[in-house]
């Protein structure tokens, strides 16, 4: 491991300590306003943009009655799969009215209002924070509590990690990238009462494991045994609605690059949307360079008291999407668009549950370059996909995704940031 990659890792660590401490003091009051009451924010978001109205638990309250036995199943802890019975207990016989007996707190409760046909009581089963109806998983609300790594602070965070390829401006059109990334992203709310939350997330990318061929550019025995290593940082402020249809994000986006030779490249990346219905939005996607870069070229052996440098930018886009969520969890998108040269776009992205804390996602992007085939052409082509597993901690997918805190847009990648470039 490279000394900036292991300095880079040290980075995120205290990044992400110092932001549970702060998360961990104010989790209380960053969440009443959205808990409301329904209970917690997911509950919240469900209710106001899902439309779904989950039913309330309360206390419930049964005279002494004549026990008639009947399996049942108890509230989940674990997986589904996972069932143990208790004894249930109804009346089919009035009986005299007296004082309400309390379950008491840790106790199986069963929302009211729901009789079949042998008046045995049913309905939606809470116990430890678990909820769930009898025969089929409906929400988990898992907490690790205990200290400062297990506390309310990392049900808002995500790892992830997985493969990828890319090749861009600096490949010289003659190198094409692979390797494996690993990455977190933090997002929480900054606590008022705009439904505004936070993110903060960052990127490893390791590239070209056996060497690379971009310098080949100058001569077909120039290959490098050289890898290739990058860094992405991430940070900005979103927005999901709560009882409207807007949502949006707004980002900055920081990469290092350490290739044939280092570059630093800067962008602000934002997102607008509006919901069509529940499972339905459109919306626009920009990304605008802010810091660019010039890179010095090798020296050439053809010609070595010729100077040569590679003007690297950030590639301004303007693209418009299509997402759809879906019904079990999770959402996929669709984008088109072009780049400031006139390039065309096109990309996807997905993101779908898989059991307990994990989900799959993945995305890629193409460039179709206006300068068309040949030197150019394959200088300007852009292209890159991606895909991977993604772990929420302390919390089930299904919670995960549902969040009304979750990140609108992810930390940024060789998808999300296309770079243009000219030798001169």
């Amino acid at each position: 491991m490279s000394r900036r990659t292991t300095f880079a890792w040290c980075c995120v660590i205290t990044v992400a300590l110092v932001a549970g401490v702060w998360d961990c003091h104010g989790v209380a009051a960053e969440t009443e306003y959205v808990e409301r009451a329904t209970g917690s924010p997911v509950a919240y978001w469900s209710s106001q943009v899902l439309r779904r109205q989950p039913p309330s638990i309360e206390e419930v309250t049964r005279p002494p009655a004549r026990r008639v036995s009947r399996p049942h199943p108890a509230a989940r802890n674990s997986s589904p799969e996972e069932i143990s019975y208790q004894i249930m207990t109804t009346s089919r016989e009035p009986v005299e009215e007296s004082s309400p007996e309390v379950i008491p707190p840790g106790q199986p409760v069963i929302t009211s209002g729901m009789v079949d046909e042998e008046g045995v009581q049913t309905g939606l089963v809470e116990d430890g924070g678990v909820i769930y109806e009898p025969g089929g998983f409906v929400q988990p609300d898992v907490y690790y509590g205990g200290g400062l790594l297990f506390g309310p602070w990392i049900q808002h965070l995500s790892v992830f990690a997985g493969a990828h390829g890319f090749k861009g401006p600096v490949d010289l059109g003659r190198n094409g990238n692979f390797g494996l990334h690993e990455g977190l992203n933090y997002s929480a709310p900054i606590g008022g009462p705009w439904n505004i939350g936070y993110q903060v997330g960052v990127q490893v990318v390791h590239s070209d494991f056996a060497g690379h061929e971009a310098l080949t550019w100058y001569g077909n025995n120039l290959v490098s045994r050289g890898s290739r290593a990058q860094m992405f940082l991430t940070a900005g402020l979103f927005h999901r609605p709560d009882c409207g249809r807007w949502q949006w994000s707004v980002l900055f986006d920081w990469m290092h690059d350490d290739f044939w030779v280092d570059s630093d490249l800067l962008q602000i990346r934002h997102e607008i949307s509006f919901f069509l219905d529940d499972m339905r939005e459109i919306g626009y996607m920009g990304m605008y360079g802010v810091k660019d870069d010039m890179l010095l070229l090798p020296d050439d052996p053809q010609n070595p008291d010729h100077r040569q440098y590679l003007d690297l930018s950030v590639l301004d886009r303007y693209v418009v999407f299509y997402r759809r969520h879906f019904c079990q969890g999770g959402e996929g998108r669709f984008w088109v668009g072009v780049s400031g040269y006139g390039d065309g776009l096109i990309g996807a992205d997905i993101t779908l549950p898989l059991d307990g804390s994990w989900a799959f996602e993945a995305n890629f992007a193409y460039l179709a370059p206006h300068t068309g085939r040949g030197v150019d052409g394959q200088i300007d082509e852009n292209w890159s996909v991606s895909m991977g597993l993604i772990w929420y901690p302390g919390r089930h997918v299904s919670e995960a995704l549902n969040d009304l805190f979750r990140s609108v847009q992810g930390v940024a990648d060789n998808t999300s940031m296309m770079f243009h470039g000219r030798v001169r």
